[in-house]
């Protein structure tokens, strides 16, 4: 089986994309945009086929807001997409909602395109201060793909200040061959 392009934006804008992330021992690869960068083995990641991008100027933000609110994560999973939608704050009762922090929930947004059934929502969750702390409510953005012709499934988070790259990301997304 070929490579498989995730060929769409959810996210409009025009973010130059400069940089090529291809992780071969999970077969996938995608580009993101110029100012920022992969983040290797955070120490909260415990699975081998994901990949955590920050901006370049992550340490500075950080000093000036103390919450990290830019960190975005591209994950592989192989379960079933209900499952791994399941396991990512989504629930499905004759339609698709993403739930969050407090009881809260929002109707989620399914789009298919060019084979990709996609789901994406923005979710209420616990933000902490770098130095410890509980700093309230923060949005996340995230997203589950799945290509009609792979049994593998995208999973993206970010914070809500890490939206710029999600739309590179999904554009140029490959599933390569195994």
């Amino acid at each position: 089986m070929g490579a498989i392009l995730l060929a769409f934006l959810l996210i409009p804008g025009q973010t130059v994309v400069t940089h090529v992330y291809k992780n071969s021992q999970c077969s996938y690869s995608f580009e993101y945009p110029n100012g920022w960068q992969i983040v290797k083995n955070p120490e909260y990641l415990t699975g081998d086929c994901a990949a955590t991008l920050r901006p370049a100027d992550y340490e500075k933000r950080m000093a000036e807001d103390d919450v990290d609110v830019y960190t975005l994560t591209v994950q592989v999973s192989e379960g079933t997409f209900r499952q791994v939608a399941a396991e990512n704050g989504f629930d499905f009762d004759r339609k698709w909602t993403i739930l969050g922090r407090q009881g809260l929930s929002d109707e989620a947004q399914v789009t298919n395109v060019n084979g990709w059934m996609i789901l994406q929502g923005i979710t209420a969750v616990g933000c902490f201060h770098e130095k410890g702390g509980n700093a309230g409510l923060c949005d996340e953005h995230r997203v589950i793909a799945k290509h009609q012709s792979d049994d593998r499934i995208v999973v993206i988070t970010a914070g809500p200040r890490a939206e710029d790259p999600i739309g590179a990301i999904l554009k140029t997304f490959k599933f390569l061959a195994r």
